[in-house]
């Protein structure tokens, strides 16, 4: 483990009336059912929209915004609206460290994650929630197919084996929630520059537990397609992480053009349209290969 950098100004304690924080009976407090766990820099123009389909959750929840250095407004909003602002240095920022640091400052016995550019529906919570009544769910994720294309129309569960098999679909921290419990025997890696939530599933479904993914759960992604620029840099990290951790075999440019033929996303456009005029796709699936390599390369 990485050493852990100071965190800084941690704004506001419990006060806000959203807590609800309460008694019950005898005197005891009961805290929050639920902590979300906001990573942010610089998102002002979807933050205030974040945490508003947080506070219209069905069920209340902690909400705790992990800043990395915004100067854009962000902060300011967050301390309007979150239950707890903490600040982290900008270089020592991982998504496993922002995630830690939330999560130890969380009460609540379930952690969610949820990207400050992400709009979780009304219901997301309570639904995730209802997942633990199984006592071996470590986690639980929002899923639309499998890795082949199949559609998910049913809560799908997986276990070491699934997670083994494929170790590219899976666990996805811009929504996504796991027990508080399960994260203290097994938090996220602070060393990885990504995939840190494939690296966490990885672990945990080799300790036994299981992963719930519902469709009902899913929580639209967009920025995977902020331009093929950064879409080629997002699937390199990616891909160098993920084949780090696993050991996945080489990836060479027979299969990349294998999957740049034959892997089309949806059927909304034609497969001519995907395979010549999709700039970004292809710039997905070159970061894929350029990562894979690097991730091959490291390991001699």
């Amino acid at each position: 483990m990485v050493p852990i950098p100071p965190v800084y100004d941690v704004i506001g304690g419990y006060s806000r009336d959203t807590m609800h924080t309460r008694t019950a009976g005898y005197g005891t407090r009961v805290g929050p059912a639920a902590s979300v766990i906001v990573r942010c820099r610089d998102e002002r123009d979807t933050l205030g929209r974040t945490l508003e389909t947080l506070r219209a959750q069905t069920v209340p929840a902690e909400v705790i915004v992990v800043d990395s250095g915004s100067v854009d407004g962000s902060l300011e909003l967050a301390r309007r609206e979150a239950d707890r602002v903490l600040e982290i240095p900008p270089d020592s920022f991982t998504y496993g460290y922002s995630l830690n640091v939330g999560a130890r400052a969380a009460q609540a016995d379930v952690h969610f994650a949820l990207s400050s550019h992400c709009f979780a529906p009304p219901h997301w919570i309570e639904r995730a929630l209802a997942h633990y009544a199984r006592k071996d769910v470590a986690a639980t994720n929002g899923i639309q197919t499998l890795a082949d294309g199949t559609p998910v129309t049913e809560p799908f569960v997986q276990d070491f084996a699934h997670a083994r098999a494929d170790p590219w679909w899976g666990f996805s921290n811009h929504a996504s929630s796991w027990r508080a419990s399960v994260w203290r025997e097994h938090p996220f890696d602070e060393r990885m520059d990504y995939a840190e939530d494939r690296e966490w599933a990885w672990r945990v479904t080799g300790a036994g537990w299981k992963i719930v993914y519902d469709p009902q759960l899913w929580v639209d992604l967009s920025h995977s397609w902020r331009g093929p620029r950064n879409f080629f840099a997002r699937q390199r990290r990616a891909a160098r992480a993920v084949a780090g951790f696993s050991g996945a075999p080489p990836y060479g440019l027979r299969e990349l053009a294998r999957d740049w033929w034959a892997d089309i996303p949806d059927d909304r456009h034609s497969p001519t349209a995907h395979r010549f005029l999709n700039v970004g796709r292809f710039a997905g699936l070159l970061g894929h290969y350029v990562g894979r390599r690097e991730a091959a390369a490291a390991r001699r």
